[in-house]
Order: structure tokens, then sequence, then C-alpha cells
């Protein structure tokens, strides 16, 4: 577009330079027919009607008149230089733009007329130069002001489209503190162009929310709801006689009892926090140090938790599961002291040590691989590191097991 207009500008300029330079010529043409004539079948020229420019030497303006009986008038301008003429055909012209001795461009007309019954040849020039030079100041006076222009419509345009994205801008901070568990919906006070994908994003959050919500009710009621049944096969395993089967009953029932008491303490820990509400480290964690303390007594859990903000950028109910699931193992294994970790200055950086007997590093190596799953390595460790494992997962996060440098037994390093 800039280059048409440059295009359409520049050639409406030149074509209305050029036509009034033409007519200029044209009179000056006129008034060289009327300085000729014959006497005594002789051309004579008349100078003295002739403007002054043309006494001029190198004054930018020249004619050389010709006749068809070889007379050849030239005007004092043009000195010692040389100016091209041409014999078009009478009543025609020509108009040129040639370079006067390489060194000054000018535009040349030439034209053939009949004066007392002789033919003659006007070539009048003048110095274009300034008409040039004009043109170079006219396109870089538009490009300046094209430049000018685009840079402000550029700013404008700028302008106009954060004004419009703005409201996606707060959208979007609603979204990370909606992933923050700092709300758990968006506010529907936007532009009406993109209002109901908002109403209909808080109604997949909602529905989602309240599915999670049932699904952890629906968990710890069952965990509860099986402690009778559960106590009532403890005693009749027990009233059995010495059997093979019974050590093997009793083995299962505890390993059942064990899930159920997790999830039901998994269920008092999380007490009334809703679904998407962050983590509180110091008091959250606290409450899972109080219970896990009263369940291996003997065992001190040192806390050490990093970052100035009240809250994490992670689900609670998540966390919760987390980081149990990895005090309980290190609990059950730890001689004496476990300790944990947290860093939540930027991020999600967790780190539990324990001073148990620890894991073989070619057994850690094998647990931390690409789609193993932890619990197939047998009792202990296993299960919880599992349920660890899918919950780092979920948050496109890296757990890593190593050996505590301090403590001596297992490190286990989460972080997202």
């Amino acid at each position: 577009l800039a280059a048409s207009l440059w295009l359409i500008g520049h050639l409406i300029l030149n074509e209305t330079l050029t036509g009034l330079l033409e007519s200029r010529l044209q009179h000056d043409a006129e008034t060289l027919l009327a300085a000729v004539n014959w006497q005594d079948d002789k051309p004579v020229f008349d100078r003295s009607g002739l403007a002054g420019v043309y006494e001029q030497v190198r004054s930018g303006h020249y004619y050389v008149v010709e006749t068809d009986d070889g007379g050849r008038f030239r005007s004092r301008s043009l000195w010692d230089r040389t100016l091209a003429t041409r014999r078009p055909a009478t009543g025609e012209t020509h108009l040129e733009r040639v370079a006067l001795d390489g060194e000054e461009t000018v535009l040349l007309r030439h034209a053939a007329y009949r004066k007392q019954g002789h033919a003659l040849w006007i070539s009048v020039a003048e110095d274009i130069t300034p008409l040039e030079q004009a043109g170079r100041r006219f396109n870089l006076a538009f490009l300046a002001t094209t430049l000018a222009g685009f840079a402000l419509l550029s700013l404008l345009q700028g302008w106009r489209i954060r004004a419009e994205l703005r409201p996606l801008d707060r959208v979007r901070r609603e979204l990370d503190q909606i992933a923050a568990g700092q709300r758990d919906a968006i506010e529907t006070e936007t532009p009406e162009e993109i209002a109901p994908l908002i109403t209909a994003f808080n109604r997949l959050l909602a529905r989602h929310a309240e599915r999670i919500r049932r699904s952890r009710n629906a968990l710890g009621n069952l965990a509860h709801a099986l402690k009778t049944p559960l106590n009532l096969l403890r005693q009749d395993i027990a009233s059995l006689d010495e059997a093979p089967q019974r050590k093997s009953l009793e083995e299962q029932l505890e390993r059942i009892r064990q899930l159920t008491e997790r999830e039901l303490r998994r269920a008092r820990i999380a007490g009334q926090g809703g679904v998407g509400v962050p983590l509180q480290p110091r008091e959250d964690i606290g409450g899972i140090r109080d219970v896990l303390e009263r369940m291996y007594p003997g065992k001190q859990i040192v806390l050490d938790i990093r970052g100035e903000a009240e809250q994490a950028a992670v689900d609670r109910e998540d966390a919760l599961e987390l980081i149990g699931n990895l005090l309980e193992n290190a609990c059950k294994w730890a001689a004496s002291e476990v300790r944990l970790t947290l860093d939540t200055g930027s991020g999600f950086r967790l780190r539990i040590e324990d001073d148990g007997p620890g894991i073989p590093a070619e057994l850690r190596e094998r647990l931390s691989g690409r789609g193993q799953r932890l619990d197939e390595e047998g009792p202990g460790h296993g299960l919880g590191l599992a349920i660890v494992q899918d919950i780092v997962k979920s948050y496109g996060g890296e757990l890593s097991l190593g050996e505590s440098t301090s403590l001596g037994g297992l490190a286990v390093e989460v972080q997202f």
C-alpha cells in the first residue's frame, strides 16, 4: 500500500512538473520562432527579444535553431557545449531527457515549423537538476512521513489490541490462580464474546470439583465402613486352629487394615479443605507430623519449611497425600529421625530423608525408571511411593530416590 501511494504520488508530481516545463519550453520555442526571419533569402536571427538567461554561460537554459537553407543559431549559454538536435516532421514535437556533456540533465524539446516558405527546427532545453532534487526531497519526505505514519498506526493498533485483550489477561491470571488453588472459578464479568466460554468452563470446573469431592468422600466412607467387617474377620481368624492358611490370612488382613487406616488418616488430616484449596505448608504439614509422631513413638520428624509465601501452588489434598505417604514411609523405616525440607520459593521442591537402612542403588535406579510401578517391588517403600509417583506425574514433575548424606537412609526428592 505504501509503495503504491508513493508511486502514484511520484508519478503525479513528475507529470505535473514535466508538463509545466514543457509548457515553458513551448513558449520559448515560439519566441525563438518569432526571432527568425528571412531577408534577401537569408535567415536572420534577432536576439533582442529573448530572455536574458540564454545569454548567460551555462545558465541551464539553451537553444539551437536550424533552418532548411543551412542556417544555425545557438544560445550563448551553451558556450563550448554541444546540444544534440533532432529534425522531426513539420508540426511534430519530441520531448526527451538527455545529459548535456555528462554534466547536467536537461529536458530537451524538439519541434519543426514552417515560416516564410522555409522549414526550421527549434531545440530548446532546460536544466531539470532542480526538478530531480525536488523529486528526491519528495521521496525522502514521503518515506519519513510514511514511516512515522506506520509507527503511529502500529502504536495505535497495539494499544487497541491490548485494550481488547485485557479481559483475556485477567482470565489468564484467574486460570493461574485456579491452578494454584487460590480460587475455584473465573469471574463472569467478561466481554459478551467470551462470556459463553467462561460460563461453560466454570461449569466444567464445578463438575470436576464435585466429582473429586464425591470420590474422596466415597473413599473415606468406604474405609470407615470396612473397619467393622475387618474387626470381625480378625476375630474369626483368631479363633481358627493353627493352620498354614491362618498366617497368610492374617498378613493379608493386616495389609487391608493398613490401607484402611491410611485412608481414614488422610481424611482426618485433610479435614474440611475443599477441592482446589492451596496447601498451607506450616499449618498442614505440622498436622501430618503430629499424627505420625503419635503413630510412631520414638520417631522424631524435623521440619524445615522455606519460602515466605503462606500458601504453595499445589492442591492441598494432593500435597497432603504426597507428603503423608512419604513421611509415613520414612517413619516406618527410620531408626529415630525423619527430616522434611520444603522450598516453595520457586515452584515446589520437597526432600524427605530418614536414618533407616535405605534402598540399594541398583534398586533405586530401577524404581525411578520410566513406567516402572514402585509397588511391584514388594512390601515396604513400594505402595506409598507408587501413590506419590502418580501424583508427581499428574503435575508433570520429577521424583528421584537417593541416599541421605546427613542421615544415611533413603532420600526422596520431588520437584515440580
